[in-house]
């Protein structure tokens, strides 16, 4: 955990570190990236990914504790020493602020995620049209991209005053990942989502949830095209970028949506 100074930045060591140890701090994103709280150790799939990558670049990890996605990204852009978090898209704006490895698998395949039961939503929506209507509600991951891209910025300017205002009724922020996501879906608790067609079955399984009682809709454009990578902050040294790039082409591909 560190604090870092608005608008500082470190002086990059472009050296691989000589003692090879990769601070990992990320956002839950179960089934693939979970925390068991009493081991104090981070587990999921993506997680025995990371492990194998970080054993062929030579480096031992150290996990801290999960933070919030809002903190995460705010903490990294601000930090001074070497971080990474895992399963990141590269955005245009990221890009000016992290550094980023190649990408852990292929492309996202982004649908919506309705009820099946559900007769208010017909059989090929557009998610524009989902977000017009009031008596829907979105389901969104707090500080995911999905946040960023259909919910921020929005701005309170009363008093002269800038805070940040409260969601709309037709969205409901949760502090979790999409296998979360799904189950709020399942119980009626929210009305659609943005899901990756490349992890559903991983997250139906977990929640136990029969695929049966739930609707994809193909929405290509709605999401990042780019897949997941490790995001590193800018002090990270571009060797050890190097390196754990060389140990991902070295590893078979899984697929991996970018939050």
């Amino acid at each position: 955990m560190f604090c870092g100074a608005s608008g500082a930045r470190a002086v990059i060591d472009e050296a691989a570190p000589a003692n090879p140890t990769l601070v990992m701090v990320f956002a839950e994103q179960p089934p693939v990236l979970n925390w068991n709280r009493e081991a104090g150790q981070p587990y999921g799939s993506l997680v025995d990914l990371m492990n194998r990558i970080a054993v062929r670049a030579g480096f031992t990890l150290l996990w801290q504790e999960p933070w919030t996605r809002r903190r995460l990204l705010a903490d990294l852009d601000a930090g001074r020493q070497p971080l990474c978090t895992l399963n990141w898209a590269l955005t245009p704006e990221r890009a000016q602020h992290f550094k980023f490895t190649n990408p852990l698998g292929p492309a996202p395949d982004w649908v919506l995620l309705v009820r099946a039961s559900d007769t208010r939503i017909g059989p090929a929506p557009t998610l524009d049209s989902l977000l017009a209507r009031p008596d829907l509600v979105f389901g969104f991951s707090d500080g995911s991209w999905a946040d960023e891209r259909y919910v921020q910025p929005r701005l309170d300017t009363r008093q002269g005053t800038q805070t940040p205002a409260g969601d709309a009724p037709n969205r409901e922020r949760v502090r979790a990942g999409q296998s979360t996501l799904v189950a709020m879906l399942q119980k009626g608790r929210v009305d659609y989502v943005l899901v990756n067609r490349l992890t559903l079955d991983r997250m139906l399984a977990e929640r136990h949830i029969p695929a049966a009682e739930l609707r994809t809709i193909p929405a290509p454009d709605s999401g990042p095209t780019q897949p997941g990578r490790i995001m590193c902050t800018q002090s990270t040294a571009t060797a050890v970028i190097d390196r754990l790039n060389q140990a991902i082409a070295e590893e078979v591909r899984v697929p991996m949506a970018g939050d």
